[in-house]
């Protein structure tokens, strides 16, 4: 009897960001993850000294969150099809003023993280599925 190996689909498309990193990638159905992009930033920790006054330092600080959320809206252009993002709620409203209006209409939901990078997008895929029920 031939057998057909099973095509896998992609079940999610994750994006987990927050000021220090991001990472973007397709959950597929057999469990696999593959990374698109990953990023980290460089946004100045809100300890860090600066030599300069409170005021300047956290303009620069400003002008520095929104580069970082211009660059990943770029990076999220070419990409096919809706994802979920996984960020932080304090962030998240931010950053999606930010997003042009075409991604803006791929994001499918939100989901509060704890994590970014890698490890936000296990911790999403953990509290999609049991959203889901599985």
């Amino acid at each position: 009897m031939l057998r057909f190996p099973e095509t896998k689909t992609i079940v999610y498309q994750i994006l987990s960001v927050d000021y220090s990193e991001c990472a973007f990638g397709r959950v597929y159905s057999d469990g696999e993850i593959e990374v698109i992009f990953k990023d980290t930033s460089f946004i100045p920790n809100k300890q860090d000294a600066g030599g300069q006054s409170a005021k300047r330092y956290q303009q620069n600080r400003q002008n520095a969150i929104v580069l970082w959320f211009k660059e990943i809206n770029e990076r999220l252009k070419p990409i096919e099809g809706n994802f979920y993002v996984g960020m932080s709620s304090i962030y998240f409203n931010r950053f999606y003023d930010l997003l042009s209006t075409y991604n803006q209409q791929k994001v499918m939901g939100r989901k509060s993280c704890e994590y970014s990078g890698i490890t936000g997008i296990y911790q999403m895929v953990k509290l999609l599925e049991k959203e889901r029920g599985n």
